[in-house]
């Protein structure tokens, strides 16, 4: 079965057969606990956990294979994961049955909460005045896991679906394939969107956990770029790149989100144009260039675009929920850098993003903001 698909989900995906044996892990799996796909398939998925865990989770999952469905684990229970290294972490973890190559198995979603749960332990000491802050966070992030899980599940099994439409020889599966392609986008779109508001919630809570390693940006931009043009070309803009190597040290999951927010918006809003993806570096900084050709952004909007739930054109005009540029500006700056536009009315967007070369000095964890409602 092909796995790609899941190499552009950002949570850490596992997935075993039915005796426990890991038949695949993706990229961000790798990140996570430290090994590589090579060094964890075909071992025991027991290899991730902490020992004390161990029996407990191998009587847990006979019971699942048993009486497979979809369903969230870690929802205020203590689960915890093992890296590489021997250390643990705190983890929510969703499971979904799938079926691989003829076995029966299943998808394990697993993410980092030791941040979140900390976070909460801070919110917790502020008393009463924060509670309805706090569970109001709380709610959105344990609602956009939740989310996630379907999502992921129907994502692949229409990757599976597809591919056997396209080696099919009868006339309907090539029927169903622009159909089965349709339902890949709207999940993928639907997944975006998810994310975003997980990523809000986390926001809410705290500064964004960064996962630091060295990389050329240059590199980053080429896969987004790669991954996002069939939905640029789908606007009737093309895009064109300029990728000077650039390395440093960033999270790379999270500056291919910035990306991918960055030319999802720049083919929203082109006009069907052409559309450019630069990259450069200049002494201790790199930078990042995405412009496009279409209505351009007036001057008293530049600052507004980059909150939350703004937008400077009509909501009925166009989708989304007014979160992908906060989302980027709060990344850059987690990074140390800043983002901008420079824009007038008619004359199209470039949006700016100037990042340090190596990380910033570590800060104290961001205070909460004040209470805000989220409509």
């Amino acid at each position: 079965m092909d796995f790609s698909l899941l190499d552009s989900v950002p949570d850490a995906m596992v997935i075993a057969d039915e005796g426990g044996e890991i038949v695949h892990v993706n990229t961000e799996a790798e990140r996570l606990f430290g090994w590589s796909r090579a060094e964890v398939v075909g071992r025991p998925i027991e290899l991730l956990l902490p020992a004390r865990f161990r029996a407990m989770h191998r009587a847990h999952r006979s019971g699942y294979h048993a009486a497979p469905r979809t369903r969230p684990m870690g929802l205020g229970l203590d689960l915890s994961g093992l890296r590489r290294d021997g250390a643990e972490f705190a983890a929510e973890i969703s499971l979904s049955p799938i079926e691989v190559d003829g076995r029966r198995c299943v998808v394990a979603a697993v993410r980092d909460v030791t941040e979140r749960k900390l976070l909460e332990d801070r919110a917790r000491q502020w008393g009463k005045a924060q509670d309805e802050v706090r569970e109001r966070d709380e709610f959105l992030s344990v609602a956009s896991h939740e989310l996630r899980t379907p999502v992921t599940a129907l994502q692949l099994q229409l990757q599976l679906l597809h591919r056997l439409a396209t080696r099919s020889r009868n006339d309907m599966p090539r029927m169903l394939e622009p159909r089965v392609e349709a339902l890949e986008r709207q999940t993928r779109r639907i997944a975006i969107l998810v994310n975003e508001i997980l990523d809000v919630s986390r926001m809410r809570l705290g500064r964004l956990q960064l996962r630091y390693e060295a990389l050329d940006l240059a590199d980053v931009a080429r896969e987004v770029a790669e991954h996002v043009r069939a939905e640029v070309e789908r606007s009737g803009s093309t895009l064109r790149l300029e990728l000077a190597a650039a390395p440093g040290r960033w999270d790379r999951t999270r500056l291919e989100q910035v990306v991918t927010n960055l030319l999802v918006n720049a083919s929203k809003f082109g006009e069907g144009k052409p559309i450019s993806l630069s990259v450069e570096a200049d002494g201790a900084r790199a930078r990042i260039r995405v412009s496009d050709q279409g209505m351009g952004i007036a001057p008293e909007h530049h600052a507004r675009v980059f909150e939350r739930f703004e937008r400077a054109v009509p909501i009925a005009n166009y989708g989304g929920l007014g979160l992908g540029l906060y989302v980027a500006r709060q990344i850059v700056e987690a990074h140390g850098g800043e983002i901008r536009v420079e824009s007038v009315p008619g004359a199209g967007a470039t949006f700016v993003v100037d990042l340090p070369r190596e990380p910033p000095p570590a800060r104290a964890p961001m205070a909460l903001d004040a209470p805000a409602v989220l409509h």
